[in-house]
């Protein structure tokens, strides 16, 4: 996987409906013109049912730039073309906003990492910069080592006994741990469930909150998902709390320790902390999840771990340093990261007229830039929907925009946590993929999707050790 393109200077603020890079007249935004998905109370009701079908048939239907008449921000522009998707990250970032969409997060995440635009957000991420450094993960690889063993027993164990489990439960319970250490220093998959159950329901309602039913009932009212809503936030304020009194008595984690002594309101130790829980925890584990997933139902992949990991490790754990050697186990991380990108989609409105990917985009514009929709774009990647990791293979020369790729977002604003993630990703892949033959256990999964996409009702799988 590579990095983002380096930024580039944007040009001077076109002229309404005119390409800056062309001159040509720019054309409308279209989108569904006839009865029912015209209407954005229909077309609301089909995106809530299935939010990445609804993303890719409309990119199918009326192309990459497609205007969506959806509620609350009607109309909102889905943009899934690169070379548009880099105008908007890097080329004329300056002109894109985080959006009124964003104002749902602060439900949880405050004023933060996330949520602050450009100008203030820069002191906030400077901040925690130094935690997320190589120097800095490869100094906290042991936490790694540990948390990804205790998987691995607790795995034999299910082989053993020969029962099948649930993917994603032990997923968090690694990222909980690992995330838990570098954020605040304790391991936070230690509650029986509670903190990773509040992080999966602080995500669903940000996304719920945008536009929810349960709105429409008044806010006296304790219905049982503001029951969940409310004890999630009160898990997260505990861990929080702790978190400031471990620093202030010199026992803190390393990112809660720079937050608290870094020159930043007083309120970033509850935004930057939750910013950071909501963005890697769970995220982190799906992808894990997704890619075991995969593996699992794809023997000749699985085999192609089998040997590399035999080849590389002769039979140990894999640590931080042997990654570089693990080629087909990247490969592997990225094609999952593909199909199941860790939030597949996110927004930005346009401050001022522009025009992407030859199409005019008025001032005020809420868009969807669609992740999902760029890695299944079949314009971008041969059969999108196969999953192939030798489309990852290295010396290849694939003619696909570097813009169509962007698990981790882009430009300036892309994921701090890329490194960690990815580090994470790829050892807990060899370590299994080393020690356990892995199969399915049940039929087809159902997809569900949130700001994250997650599997409805789990995916349960069998492990077996592999002869040595």
């Amino acid at each position: 996987m590579t990095d983002a393109p380096a930024e580039e200077t944007a040009p001077a603020r076109p002229e309404a409906g005119v390409c800056p890079v062309t001159g040509a007249r720019a054309k409308a935004v279209r989108g569904p013109t006839s009865f029912p998905l015209s209407n954005p109370v229909i077309s609301t009701v089909a995106y809530a049912a299935d939010p990445p079908g609804y993303s890719l048939r409309a990119q199918r239907d009326h192309g990459t730039v497609v205007r969506l008449p959806i509620l609350p921000h009607n109309p909102t522009v889905q943009l899934s073309a690169p070379d548009g998707i880099r105008r908007v990250l890097q080329v004329n970032a300056d002109n894109y906003a985080r959006g009124a969409y964003y104002e749902a997060f602060e439900l949880f995440m405050g004023r933060g990492l996330l949520t602050l635009e450009d100008r203030d957000w820069r002191a906030h991420r400077k901040a925690v910069n130094p935690a997320f450094t190589p120097q800095a993960i490869a100094a906290r690889a042991g936490q790694s080592d540990e948390a990804i063993a205790a998987l691995l027993d607790r795995w034999a164990e299910h082989a053993r006994a020969g029962e099948p489990f649930d993917l994603f439960p032990e997923a968090m319970k690694l990222t909980c741990r690992v995330l838990g250490m570098a954020l605040v220093g304790k391991d936070l998959s230690q509650d029986g469930g509670e903190f990773a159950e509040a992080v999966s329901v602080a995500l669903e309602a940000i996304f719920k909150n945008v536009g929810s039913v349960d709105k429409a009932i008044p806010s006296f009212v304790p219905t049982p998902y503001r029951r969940r809503v409310a004890r999630a936030r009160r898990t997260l304020e505990r861990v929080v709390a702790q978190a400031a009194r471990d620093v202030d008595h010199g026992a803190g984690g390393e990112v809660a320790t720079l937050i608290r002594e870094a020159d930043l309101p007083d309120d970033a130790l509850w935004s930057d902390l939750v910013t950071l829980f909501l963005a890697g925890v769970e995220t982190t584990a799906l992808s894990l999840t997704w890619t075991l997933y995969e593996i699992a139902r794809h023997g000749e992949v699985r085999d192609g771990l089998a040997e590399e990991t035999d080849r590389v490790l002769g039979g140990r754990p894999p640590t931080a340093g042997d990654l570089d050697r693990l080629t087909y186990t990247a490969m592997v991380v990225d094609e999952s990261l593909r199909t199941h990108p860790p939030v597949w989609q996110f927004t930005r409105e346009a401050i001022e007229d522009d025009v992407l990917s030859g199409h005019h985009v008025p001032a005020g514009t809420p868009l969807l830039v669609s992740v999902y929709g760029a890695h299944h774009n079949p314009e971008q990647w041969e059969e999108p929907e196969r999953f192939d990791p030798e489309r990852f293979r290295p010396g290849g020369s694939p003619a696909r925009d570097r813009s169509a790729y962007l698990p981790f977002g882009g430009g300036r604003r892309q994921c701090i946590g890329k490194r960690m993630g990815l580090a994470l990703l790829q050892q807990t892949v060899a370590a299994v993929a080393g020690r356990f033959r892995i199969s399915p256990a049940q039929g087809p999964v159902r997809g569900g999707a949130f700001i994250t996409l997650f599997p409805k009702g789990g995916i349960r799988v069998t492990v077996q050790e592999r002869a040595r």
